[in-house]
């Protein structure tokens, strides 16, 4: 099994930080979990970066991804959009689709996600809530 994670701090594992500083994630406790289950190491490759924007990630994470050949790829973003007042949805749908699209090209199972919803304790949160 070969796994890549693309996204953005919620795929990196940021706030998910160890007592050493080092941040481990969801991404890594699935690649952990995968790994104890088949009751073998698998590759693994976390290129989330935090701060990204959907379409980023599909720009500068997908197709570095797709070169290590995963089996499994998941995706996550649009958070970091939905916080910029012109994001649309169809522009984040975009993006998906794009991800659904290559993976599949590629045969490559992919996993996708989405974050809770935190707007309730954001600024300007009526705005962002209607979104």
């Amino acid at each position: 099994m070969r796994y890549v994670a693309i996204g953005d701090s919620f795929s990196e594992g940021v706030g998910d930080e160890l007592p050493d500083g080092t941040v481990r994630g969801w991404a890594d406790l699935t690649a952990l979990g995968w790994a104890n289950a088949l009751g073998a190491p698998i590759s693994y490759a976390n290129l989330a970066i935090r701060g990204k924007l959907a379409w980023p990630i599909v720009e500068e994470q997908l197709e570095p991804a797709l070169a290590l050949r995963p089996t499994h790829l998941s995706f996550n973003g649009g958070g970091n959009d939905m916080l910029r007042p012109r994001t649309t949805i169809a522009s984040i749908a975009d993006a998906f689709s794009t991800v659904l699209r290559r993976c599949d090209e590629e045969g490559v199972r992919l996993v996708l996600l989405s974050g809770a919803n935190p707007s309730a304790q954001l600024p300007f949160r009526s705005l962002i809530q209607r979104r």
